[in-house]
């Protein structure tokens, strides 16, 4: 079976772990560590990307403070243009 996403995909390999880690032999400290760093990263909630509409103010900040270069500017201005056609 295909995993959907990253998370899916992390916790199948810590159950994995975990059945390995509790049948066969321990796993050296590290991997334990590893282990209960990806078991605190799953508990977090999953990050929400920003809107168009957020992405647009962040564009337009960059652009009114002339923080990018040319190539980021460009974006900026093509995120802001579909912002502005995704109005009603």
């Amino acid at each position: 079976m295909m995993t959907p996403d990253f998370r899916s995909l992390c916790a199948e390999l810590l159950n994995g772990l975990d059945e390995i880690a509790h049948s066969r032999y321990p796993f050296p400290g590290y991997t334990r560590c590893a282990m209960d760093r990806a078991r605190a990263a799953l508990s977090e909630p999953e990050p929400v990307a920003p809107t168009l509409t957020e992405q647009a103010l962040i564009a337009l900040h960059a652009v009114a403070t002339g923080a990018n270069d040319t190539r980021e500017q460009h974006q900026d201005l093509e995120t802001i243009r579909r912002a502005l056609e995704a109005l009603p």
